[in-house]
Parts: structure tokens; sequence; C-alpha cells
């Protein structure tokens, strides 16, 4: 599963989401160190509101967090 691992470092994470484009899975992670997996196994998420951590092949899921913009 190690296909490809990503950490992005963001201030304002309000929700960490991704669907699984092979099982259909929608994980989230709601708190540092909040790792989910899809049922399949095929895609993870960490990080909660602290980063957004992605596991497996990015082809394999479908980004569905938001995050907010810094103000300027």
């Amino acid at each position: 599963m190690r296909d490809h691992e990503e950490v992005i470092f963001m201030e304002k994470i309000k929700v960490n989401k991704i669907k699984c484009r092979l099982c259909g899975d929608v994980i989230e992670s709601t708190h540092n160190n909040d790792f989910k997996r899809c049922k399949c196994g095929a895609v993870a998420v960490d990080g909660g509101h602290e980063y957004l951590r992605r596991l497996g092949n990015p082809k394999d899921c479908e980004e569905l967090s938001e995050v907010k913009k810094d103000e300027a």
C-alpha cells in the first residue's frame, strides 16, 4: 500500500475526507492521528484538522476535503 504517501500541512482544515474510487467508501479523519482506511484497503486518510495525509495511489481517491482560505 506504500505506492504513494503525501503529507500536506495547512492552517485551516475544516473537513479532512476522501472517497475511494474502488469501493466507494467515504472516509474522514476528524482529529490528529485519526487514521482511517477504506473497506477495501486501497486508500487511507489521517490528520484531522491538523494536516492532510493520504496513503495509497492518488488515482484511487477523490478529494472531498474542505479548507478555509486564509484572509489577506
